[in-house]
């Protein structure tokens, strides 16, 4: 079975296993609800309010950190849910072992090597070539991370599949990413995500740090829309993070990895923020 080291179903009818960051005490924003249920009774709701800026997160810290991180959960987007083209979903962070917060407010900031490094698996519009919510890709700062040329600052590099995947709104899905870090002064790092167990993008050659001592430490169970025009929902239930793959609730099991395909990294120049 998976290495497990936190799971939350969310049928404790609370939110006490997450950690301080996270928005527990505005149920505009966040809160538990029969709706947001995938399996049992509870789920996790949260909220973008028309607005800019708009949602909220659930945080969960696990230092010191590992090389290797899967985090699994099923979110369901609301049957109207449009954020426009810029938004931010789930995220996996490196922080530095003397300031767990050393990822917070990076963006537009290219990591150094030692202070930080970031993925999120998140839906795109591509300037609405996509239906709501969007394409499937992975937001990620990394050490290589080309500039956007147009902005002259470093915005995530979106690492997307050959095919773009779009979910449906109004159903449920399972959605697994993997963050493995590098080994410091070699690009063998690498990243993946995958839809309902079935593996969309694998990315290598990734330097993400240049010393031990920055892991994985960090995940963002989060909803965050830039400009949210409308009132945005999505339901989440089921998270486990684990150091091995995971996989949708009728087989968490692990994976080998010569199961798992090559996908190479594609940057169109077009960052978002």
């Amino acid at each position: 079975m998976a290495e497990v080291f936190f799971a939350d179903d969310f049928e404790s009818g609370n939110l006490d296993s997450w950690d301080d960051d996270s928005v527990v005490d505005d149920p505009q924003r966040l809160r538990l609800s029969e709706e947001a249920a995938y399996r049992g009774r509870y789920g996790v709701e949260i909220t973008a309010l028309p607005g800019s800026g708009a949602g909220a997160k659930l945080n969960k810290w696990f230092y010191p950190g590992y090389d290797q991180v899967h985090v699994r959960w099923y979110c369901r987007f609301a049957e109207d849910f449009d954020q426009g083209n810029h938004m931010h979903f789930s995220h996996l962070l490196a922080n530095r072992a003397d300031n767990r917060y050393s990822a917070f407010g990076q963006a537009g900031e290219k990591p150094a090597g030692d202070d930080f490094f970031t993925t999120g698996l998140e839906p795109w519009r591509d300037w609405g070539r996509h239906p709501a919510p969007g394409e499937m890709m992975l937001y990620t700062y990394h050490m290589d991370m080309p500039i956007d040329a147009k902005m002259d600052q470093y915005w995530g590099e979106m690492m997307r599949s050959e095919i773009p995947f779009v979910p449906e709104r109004g159903r449920w899905y399972c959605m697994e990413m993997m963050l493995k870090a590098n080994t410091p002064g070699e690009a063998d790092g690498a990243q993946a995500f995958w839809i309902d167990g079935q593996l969309l993008g694998r990315f290598e050659g990734i330097r993400w740090r240049d010393t031990l001592a920055l892991k994985i430490n960090d995940f963002w169970l989060m909803l965050y829309v830039h400009e949210s025009e409308r009132v945005n929902r999505v339901y989440f239930d089921e998270v486990v993070i684990s150091r091995e793959y995971i996989g949708p609730l009728a087989a968490e099991t692990v994976a080998e990895d010569s199961t798992w395909g090559l996908i190479k990294a594609e940057d169109d120049g077009t960052g978002i923020r």
